[in-house]
């Protein structure tokens, strides 16, 4: 069967003028939300995990983590996952992120011998910081009255 050249670049010419530009998109589809994406998320973890041979530590009640800038990730409801051989733990949940002074009575019983001595020595580190401040604040007055 012959093509008529004409008909076919008219059919052309036609179809370049009808074309809107862009992409087709399907409709009546959703984007995926969060909770389908943190759900991906948490199977990707979990089978990561798997690979590792981790085993679930139950009764656990709560995780915090302390942050350079003085707050602390507070984890209430958390569930942990370890594999000994790779040095590695999971820990995971929803944070709360709270200051260190709200956070200090509910970590206090949960110190160490060791920690107190810690805790000792930085008093001690605070107090002749606030001293020696203190000294060289009234040695400026002294100049400056002077």
């Amino acid at each position: 069967m012959p093509i008529d050249q004409e008909k076919l670049a008219k059919l052309q010419a036609l179809s370049n003028k009808n074309k809107v530009g862009g992409s087709r998109r399907k409709t009546g589809h959703k984007a995926a939300g969060s909770s389908a994406a943190v759900a991906r998320d948490d199977s990707k973890l979990y089978s990561a995990i798997a690979k590792l041979r981790g085993v679930t530590i139950d009764n656990v009640a709560e995780a915090n983590f302390f942050n350079e800038d003085g707050t602390v990730m507070h984890f209430n409801k958390v569930g942990l996952q370890i594999a000994q051989d790779y040095n590695t733990s999971v820990v995971y949940g929803i944070p709360q992120t709270k200051k260190l002074d709200e956070m200090f009575p509910q970590i206090l019983p949960q110190l160490g011998a060791e920690a107190f001595q810690a805790l000792a020595q930085l008093e001690e580190q605070m107090k002749q910081f606030e001293e020696k401040k203190a000294q060289e604040e009234t040695e400026k007055k002294v100049e400056e009255t002077d």
